[in-house]
């Protein structure tokens, strides 16, 4: 009875630890994929005022 006991808590024990990694590792992709957003939206700011600049220059 104490074998079976101790194995239900060796596989409970490992459960919540791949249970914690795999969030660990979700948290670490969205967070990754929110810097990549914002990294793109900083970029296509700066690059918008020259491609105005290029349009004026076109113009005239």
């Amino acid at each position: 009875m104490k074998a079976y006991k101790v194995k239900s808590l060796i596989y409970l024990g490992c459960f919540i630890v791949a249970a914690v990694v795999y969030y660990q590792i979700e948290q670490d992709q969205k967070f990754q994929n929110s810097i990549l957003a914002s990294q793109t939206a900083q970029l296509e700011a700066q690059d918008q005022p020259e491609e105005e600049k290029k349009e004026e220059v076109d113009l005239n």
